[in-house]
């Protein structure tokens, strides 16, 4: 059988009930339910139908990528994918998020084929049951202030069961260790 996986970062436990508020409100004001699904987090990478086979060995394998040392997080304002039409509080983009999405989908290899090159760090507040929505949610955010950080320390695999989102296993920043390579 083959199952969807999401290596995110998972905010701390108090923003990331601060920022389901603003989902909530959003979902309740919008009538929009989609984005209260997933928890609260930044993708690194969704990796989409692998095997359970390869399961254990995603896991092990994603041990070379805690090499990456702390790093805070900023969170600032709101913003939207149009041509997606996603509405998201932004994650800014710096080199620490940058340097640890590489270095993730380098340990995963073949089974981040296809995924961008570039990471796009947000939250999502609202997506895929926006329909005639989006102008309306866009216009009532895109000028909202948001502001928050956080100490970004470990990165989180999750399974999907086809139902929710399970968190398999959190990997706490260990700076130093070497590079492994999964092909999947």
């Amino acid at each position: 059988m083959k199952h969807n996986y999401l290596i995110a970062i998972l905010p701390p436990p108090q923003l990331t009930l601060l920022i389901d508020e603003v989902r909530k409100t959003c979902s309740e004001n919008f009538k929009v339910y989609k984005a209260l699904r997933p928890p609260v987090h930044i993708t690194l990478l969704f990796l989409p139908n692998i095997d359970n086979a390869s399961e254990a060995q995603l896991i092990n394998s994603l041990e070379a990528a805690r090499n990456f040392k702390p790093f805070t997080q900023k969170l600032e304002n709101y913003d939207a994918f149009t041509g997606n039409e996603v509405v998201f509080i932004k994650a800014l983009l710096n080199k620490e998020i940058t340097n640890l999405y590489r270095s993730i989908k380098k340990t995963v290899g073949t089974a981040s084929k296809n995924l961008r090159s570039q990471i796009s760090p947000h939250i999502t507040i609202a997506y895929r049951d926006l329909k005639d929505k989006f102008p309306a949610i866009h216009e009532y955010y895109k000028n909202k202030r948001f502001e928050a950080s956080f100490e970004v320390d470990h990165f989180t695999l999750l399974k999907h069961d086809r139902i929710q989102w399970n968190i398999l296993k959190h990997y706490n920043s260990r700076p130093g260790d070497e590079q492994m390579q999964l092909d999947l």
